[in-house]
């Protein structure tokens, strides 16, 4: 069996707020293998975009990624390995 190409680990996303904090996201984990498709289904509001944009970094401030971890090939995170797979370095 190959490594997974993107691997998600207990993803964990917070918005601070007036009343505390809000969690949008708790302990989503998922591993995308070369070549396959992942899917993902639920109602208005359940976090699947909000799933997107962590990985991608780009959640809208206040919200953060809280914890877990976001890797590229198994080798470096994520936004490090795509910012290496940009530049050339």
């Amino acid at each position: 069996m190959t490594a997974p190409l993107l691997e998600v680990r207990h993803l964990r996303v917070e918005f601070p707020t007036r009343r505390g904090t809000l969690v949008a996201l708790d302990d989503v984990s998922f591993d995308i293998a070369a070549g396959e498709i992942l899917g993902v289904v639920g109602e208005s509001g359940a976090g699947k975009s909000l799933t997107g944009a962590a990985i991608i970094s780009l959640l809208e401030p206040p919200g953060r990624i809280a914890g877990g971890e976001i890797m590229l090939e198994s080798q470096l995170p994520f936004l490090d390995r795509l910012l290496e797979m940009l530049t050339g370095r």
